[in-house]
């Protein structure tokens, strides 16, 4: 549903701020209403619960969008609508919240749900307004006294006091007197709807109350109108004289619109009021100047963004061909044939090809046939080299970097693999092999292998190139290409990052990084491919190493001053902020230490820059991550950052499906993994996964590598 539109030409809404007395009777704060009369001195309104109109003063109102009051009425509290209103923060993450996000109600407990369905409930006669209902599904154990099999609930703005889709402070009711009110100064700033696109998981079908006649104004003359213009481009040969079996809620299809084809999400199917045909209403790749934002006929049946809607019969859609697999096949009349070689499979390419842009991804990368083809536990490989190279240039030197042992397999890593990728969005199984062939061992051939003996074998033994870490142990200087993190099983880590377990794992080791890497890889706390430290790791979008780094101007915990000792025993002390490496000036370390619980600490003092005039806050060194490759029964797949928003991620597996003896590699835009990234460790600790998409178990769960990468240095290195 968009919210947070325009203001209505024919109605304008407000909400009461403050308290005020007209006719005798008492005017609440938080009241909503709609105005009838405008002028320079006085706006008249009708307010809810009042039977005659009100005078309203300047200061008394302010004005809102009527989406926005949508939101707002199906709250009965006052107090708890006026509070939402002037939390911003709140109000604009729930306008965002679309299905599959993760919220968090306002409960004794504080309990988890998704989000299921946005529905409109009953109208408001005294407002002629609509109010938002948001179903969300509870976590396993988070129903308190619900029936078993109810695990749904349905939900206004006000009880949802955190969301998903952005960092918000947890909602707090307060006295208004008592804090500060900082309201939307201008409607035309207010809050607007989210451009992120939702989740791939499949959503409830509307509640029948939802659709119901006694919920929908008259349509008179023009009902046809909508339909019309959504029907007008539609060929008049449908694919199939019946509708496909295989089709539901959630389903991926491809519609013929005379001359073009349109791709999209199946987010309803039903038989809308005066409509005797089964209806899909369908979420689209691209916009449509026909479309609608999920409204048809002036209902809503699902949420999208505005002009992504598209009604149509049933029977007009077919499964989407590029996204068709084993049991799709035994349903649709035409087979899929084992996929042709691509035109550009048996040529190299010589001239450098730069990654691929981001607008380039849907056209270019997305689909079946797209990206690197697997071939006999190649998987390991395949994941790396998309990851590394498809849409970053971190490593883009070794490709050109003469001295090494082979330049043979310099010259196929480059030309038959890399620049193919980056051109045609595809490199066949056979190129792969020449390189497997030529990496010095058999067992590349055939045999099952990690990722990082992949790079070490290629960086330090094939290519010779200098090693991506250099490693500081006491004295010694280590080098390597891989971090594997090292470090005891703490049982009260439920789900740690990546930024938490480095830091840890440097401490514990007594480690620091001798220089600023351009890329870091490293490897989650498991032994094998079975055995995982934790269950869920979240990978950190940023890795700060500012505090790993030797010989850096680092800030002293406590005061801010440049630091000159750290403690590891501190980092698990209860009493002191959790998380942040432990770093003192000499002064603060001797009153930490001075505690009867901490004399025994063995703290130590780091080499820093001396003469130093720099003030507070200090630079800070931070890396990006790009990709996280993960496994599960020995496969391995890869999900890789593509462009600079937030939801540019895809989701790439060398053997997705297999047709005769050809493996059909895929690229899946998923732009969820940018939303579920922004969860919060707390909030994930208590999200039961399986109530997510497939992604969401394999991003937390099965990660085995990160990869970061650090802009600045890249330019150096």
């Amino acid at each position: 549903m968009e919210r947070m539109g325009g203001i209505e030409n024919d109605k304008r809404y407000c909400i009461v701020l403050k308290d005020f007395t007209t006719c005798g009777r008492k005017v609440l704060r938080g009241s909503l209403g709609f105005f009838n009369r405008l002028t320079h001195e006085e706006m008249s309104a009708t307010v809810e619960r009042f039977k005659q109109v009100v005078k309203l003063q300047p200061g008394n109102y302010k004005v809102i969008r009527k989406e926005e009051a949508e939101l707002l009425v199906d709250i009965q509290d006052l107090s708890h609508r006026y509070e939402l209103f002037k939390n911003e923060p709140l109000f604009r993450s729930i306008s965002k919240v679309q299905i599959n996000d993760v919220v968090q109600l306002r409960k004794s407990n504080k309990v988890v749900g998704i989000v299921k369905n946005i529905e409109n409930s009953q109208r408001k006669k005294d407002l002629d307004l609509y109010g938002t209902l948001f179903q969300v599904s509870l976590m396993e154990d988070n129903r308190p006294s619900r029936k078993k099999g109810d695990p749904c609930m349905k939900v206004n703005a006000g009880e949802i006091i955190q969301v998903s889709n952005t960092e918000v402070e947890p909602f707090v009711l307060e006295d208004a007197k008592n804090g500060s009110t900082q309201l939307f100064e201008d409607p035309s700033q207010n809050i607007s709807i989210s451009s992120r696109r939702k989740g791939m998981g499949q959503s409830n079908e509307v509640p029948k109350s939802f659709v119901s006649s006694a919920s929908i104004p008259d349509r008179g003359k023009d009902s046809s109108k909508h339909i019309s213009k959504a029907l007008t481009q539609i060929s008049s040969e449908p694919f199939e004289g019946c509708e496909n079996p295989a089709l539901e809620v959630g389903s991926m299809v491809e519609v013929q619109l005379r001359n073009n084809l349109v791709y999209g999400v199946i987010r309803w199917i039903g038989i809308p009021e005066r409509m005797v045909q089964r209806m899909a209403g369908i979420e689209l790749d691209y916009e449509l100047k026909t479309g609608s934002d999920g409204t048809f006929e002036k209902r809503r049946y699902f949420v999208c963004e505005k002009n992504k809607a598209l009604f149509i019969q049933l029977r007009d859609c077919k499964p989407d061909a590029r996204f068709l697999t084993h049991e799709l096949k035994n349903v649709c009349k035409t087979p899929i044939n084992a996929p042709e070689k691509m035109v550009a499979d048996d040529h190299t390419m010589e001239e450098d090809v730069p990654p691929v842009r981001e607008d380039e991804v849907q056209h270019l990368m997305e689909g079946r046939m797209k990206g690197i083809q697997g071939h006999y536990n190649s998987c390991y490989l395949d994941s790396t080299i998309f990851s590394l190279f498809t849409f970053s240039s971190v490593l883009d030197g070794i490709l050109h970097k003469p001295g090494g042992h082979d330049e043979k397999i310099q010259r196929i890593l480059r030309e038959d693999i890399v620049n193919p990728l980056r051109t045609t969005g595809f490199v066949n199984a056979e190129k792969v092999m020449k390189l497997r062939k030529l990496l010095g061992c058999d067992t590349f051939v055939s045999a099952e292998k990690d990722p990082e003996e992949f790079i070490n074998v290629l960086l330090h033994e094939v290519l010779a190139v200098d090693p991506l870490l250099k490693i500081r142990s006491g004295e010694k200087i280590q080098e390597s290409n891989c971090y594997q993190i090292i470090l005891d099983k703490d049982d009260t880590v439920k789900v740690p990052t990546v930024q938490f377990l480095l830091e840890r794992s440097f401490l514990c080791c007594d480690l620091k990084f001798e220089e600023i890497p351009s890329c870091l890889l490293v490897q989650m706390p498991r032994f094998g491919k079975q055995f995982k430290m934790f269950t869920e790791i979240m990978p950190s979008l940023e890795l700060d190493i500012t505090d790993l780094l030797n010989n850096s101007l680092r800030q002293c915990f406590i005061c801010g001053v440049v630091a000159e000792y750290e403690c590891a025993q501190c980092l698990l002390d209860p009493m002191l902020s959790p998380g942040a490496i432990k770093q003192y000036c000499d002064p603060c370390n001797s009153q930490v230490h001075s505690h009867k619980g901490r004399k025994d600490h063995q703290f130590r003092k780091f080499p820093s820059p001396v003469n130093v005039c720099v003030k507070a806050p200090f630079p800070r060194h931070k890396m990006e991550l790009f990709a996280v490759l993960c496994i599960e029964t020995s496969h391995y797949v890869s999900f890789v950052k593509y462009g600079s928003s937030k939801n540019s991620w895809v989701f790439f597996d060398s053997m997705a499906d297999r047709i005769d003896e050809e493996n059909i590699p895929e690229i899946t835009v998923c732009p969820q993994i940018g939303d579920y990234l922004m969860i919060s460790e707390e909030m994930l600790a208590y999200t039961n996964l399986r109530q997510l998409d497939g992604y969401a178990k394999r991003l937390f769960c099965d990660a085995y590598m990160c990869m970061y990468w650090s802009p600045r240095m890249c330019l150096y290195k």
